[in-house]
Formats: structure tokens, sequence, C-alpha cells
């Protein structure tokens, strides 16, 4: 009998690890069928699509927890409220953000949309500020740019107990904060310069030290909320029941001077906020890194875990309307209009130039960038020019009209209806770089064939003669 308890007991004490690992994760996060969405490249409006596409087929398939896997510099600002707006409203409430291995500018501010927040190991998120391929923006035009941005970041913090002033240091320049820790709990807070001076009655230091996470039983950074503190009494298990909860975090003074000591500065005002995984998790933005599927599938304790890829068709659109494909695409469309109109034969060159049109103009229209009126000007410009050759030869008029309707509905196809005066400005400087680009390169091709292929023997043979 004595024996029989020992081994019990051995029994019971070998099982503890594994139930103390069980009941460790909480459950807000614990997930049974768990979809992965990946992320990758440049964020646009092929992007949200795929992205709503995949959740509504990962939740028909039962998904109740959705990760969004992502690797992105960035991307189209319409199209990151798009989707977090789709991460709030329409995906499950148990979302996580997996930055492997990074997530800049409008990847950072979907990431802060999902209730919580990985990283792979020697991974990076922030640096979320607006720019321009045209230069410096406007203080104007860059607070109306960065206002839809900040009140994005600033109800996902509110949403998922992150610190306000950390997730617009992201986005914003200027803004100064100082991470403190308490002496007696080891929480810690972030406070700006104005808050250090009424705590300690001086300037805060300039330098930025190497910050370290808290110890293991100690609270991360605060939570900006002073009711949603983990030892606050009453705090919400559900994150969904936070949703749109204003600001209530009480300002410390100097009564709170002995209770607080400085562990350094977090960022400058001539810099933007970005984390490595350690500084992360010592400001309470990630709780861990997560390094495969394999520690993803046990932090969510997740009983399967299915990854949802882009299709092949949304592969293909997004390379038919990367700038590279699209100078060729221009390119051929020219010279091959050219070849048929100055050599008319078999029509082979029509079709091919009919074939590039299709393609130039279709895989923007799919993706929602072209709209009808770009379509309808390339047409009647093609019009105006076939009239010019054989009816009008000499006047130009026509000719030019044409040139000049093509080269605007081109132009067109890379502005989306739906941007900001600053989107719909970088739109069309990218449409008239690329368009001009494809042009420029047709021209030197046409320049050539024009001294070489009328006396080739090769063009002979597509050219009608009469004797």
């Amino acid at each position: 009998m004595p024996r029989a308890l020992a081994i019990l007991l051995l029994a019971i004490l070998g099982s503890a690890p594994a139930m103390s690992r069980e009941q460790a994760i909480p459950a807000v996060r614990k997930a049974n069928q768990a979809a992965i969405l990946t992320v990758e490249g440049p964020i646009t409006s092929i992007t949200a699509s795929s992205l709503k596409r995949r959740l509504t087929e990962a939740m028909a398939d039962g998904a109740d927890t959705v990760v969004i896997r992502l690797n992105t510099p960035g991307g189209e600002l319409m199209s990151t409220l798009d989707i977090c707006r789709m991460l709030k409203a329409d995906a499950p409430p148990n979302t996580v953000a997996w930055i492997d291995p990074y997530a800049f500018s409008a990847g950072t501010v979907i990431a802060l949309a999902c209730r919580e927040i990985v990283i792979a190991p020697g991974g990076m998120f922030g640096d979320s500020a607006p720019v321009s391929p045209l230069g410096p923006i406007p203080q104007t035009e860059r607070a109306k740019i960065e206002s839809p941005l900040l009140t994005e970041v600033v109800d996902s913090a509110r949403r998922n107990r992150y610190d306000e002033r950390l997730v617009q240091a992201f986005v914003s320049l200027g803004i100064e904060l100082w991470l403190l820790e308490n002496a007696e709990t080891g929480q810690r807070i972030a406070v700006d310069r104005t808050e250090y001076r009424d705590i300690y009655g001086e300037e805060p230091p300039e330098t930025i030290p190497s910050i370290t996470p808290p110890a293991d039983d100690a609270p991360p950074i605060a939570p900006w909320f002073d009711a949603m503190m983990s030892n606050a009494p009453g705090a919400p298990e559900d994150i969904s029941d936070m949703v749109q909860r204003p600001s209530s975090r009480v300002r410390l003074g100097a009564d709170d001077r002995e209770d607080w000591i400085l562990i350094g500065q977090v960022v400058s005002s001539d810099r933007l906020l970005a984390l490595t995984p350690a500084e992360s998790i010592a400001y309470g933005m990630v709780p861990r890194t997560i390094a495969d599927e394999a520690e993803l599938q046990a932090f969510l304790g997740a009983s399967s875990l299915r990854t949802y890829e882009r299709s092949w068709s949304e592969s293909l659109v997004i390379f038919l309307v990367s700038w590279p494909v699209r100078i060729v695409l221009i390119i051929i469309f020219l010279v091959c209009l050219f070849v048929e109109f100055a050599f008319p034969g078999t029509g082979i060159f029509g079709v091919g130039s009919i074939a590039a049109l299709v393609v130039l103009l279709g895989a923007p229209w799919i993706v929602g960038l072209a709209q009808w009126w770009d379509i309808l000007f390339v047409l009647l410009g093609m019009a105006l020019v076939a009239v010019e050759l054989p009816l009008l030869p000499g006047t130009f008029v026509a000719g030019i009209s044409g040139a000049l309707l093509m080269l605007a509905g081109l132009v067109g196809t890379f502005v989306s209806g739906d941007m900001n005066s600053s989107e719909l400005v970088d739109g069309l400087f990218r449409g008239i770089l690329i368009v001009t680009t494809g042009l420029v390169g047709a021209v030197a091709i046409m320049w050539w064939l024009g001294r070489r292929f009328e006396h080739s023997r090769f063009a002979s043979r597509f050219i009608l003669r009469t004797d």
C-alpha cells in the first residue's frame, strides 16, 4: 500500500507542470481551431480583398481564432483602415498578430487592431508615420493624413490594453516618453515630459538607454486605463467589452515621487518608435516571442492550426499590377499598335496590342484601381489615332488628342477613386512616372524599328504589297 501511494503521488507531481501550463493560457486567448492568414509585401486593395475572402472561408470552416501573420513594409492608408475595420467588426474576438519578422508602417497599425501581438525572434515593428514619394509632406497635409491613423491606433489601444502614448509614438514625431517603474509592485508606466516634471520637479534626461524586460513576476507597462490594470478588481476578461472606452488613466504628480523609479527614455522627439522583441516585451506590447507554428499552437492552446494563403489568381493580379510588368505591358501595347498601323498585314501585332491592353486595364479593374472612364479614355484615344492615320493624315489634331486621352486613361489606372488628397497625388505621380517610362521605352523601340523594319526580309512577309 505505501508503494502504491508513492506511485500515485509521483504521477500527480509529474502531471502538475502540464496542468499548470494548460491553466496558464488565459480564457480570452484559448483557441480551439486557429486560422493563419498571411500578409506579405506592400498592403494594397488586393491585400484587403484577399484577407476578406480568406477570413470568410476560415470562419465558415469553424475557426474561432484568427492569426494575421505579418511581413510587410507598409502600404496604402485606405486599405489599411479597411483591414482594421474588418478585424474589429467581422473577425472572431480572438485575433492575434504574428509579426514574422517585420511589420512597419501600415503593418504596425494592422497589428495593433488585433487583440494580441506576438513577434518572431529578431523581428521588429513600428515606424508608422505616413510618407510620400514626392518628398516631405507639408505640415497641414501631414496632420490631415495622421489624424485617421492616430484615431485608429488610439482606438486599438483602448480595446486591447496598450498604452495610448506608446502607440501614438509609432505614428507622430515630437512625442517624448519616459518609462517609470513602481518600486513596490514592479508595475511600469510611460509618461511624457510634462508629467515627468510634475512628478520630479525637473527636466527628464535626454539619453535613451537599453531597457530590459521586467521580472517574470512583475506586471509589464501599465495599461492606459486604471480600471484595466491586472490588479484592479472587476477587470474585464473579454476585451470586446472595452470597445470605444474613453481614456481614464490618472496622471501622476509630486505625491507619487517616492513610488516611481526612472527606468529610461523610451523615445525622443526626433524619432519614431520602433520596437525589437525585447523592447516590445518590456513595454507590454508583446507577451512573448513565437518562432514557429508549433510554438504558436502551444501559445494559443489550439487543437488545430491551418494556414490560408493567397490564391494563385490573387498572386497573379499582384504580379500584373506591379510597376515593372506594367511598364513592359505599356511598351508592348504601343509598339504593337505602331507596327500594326504603320505596316498593316496579318493582324498579329494588332492582336498583341489588344492582348497587352486587356491585361493592362483588366488587372487594375479587378482590384478597383481602373474606373470606367479610364477604359473609355483609352478606347476613345485609340479610335482617334486610328481615324488620324487613314482619314485625316497630316492634321495631327485627332492623333494628338487620341494620344493624350490614352495617356490620361493609363495614368488613371494608378489612382483609386476612394483616396484622400495626399494619396491621390502619390498615385498620379507614380502613374505619370511609370507611363512616361513605358512611353520613352516604346518610342525608342519604334524609332529603331522605323529604321530597320521596312527593309527586313522577315518584316516583308507581314506587309501586303501591290505589283
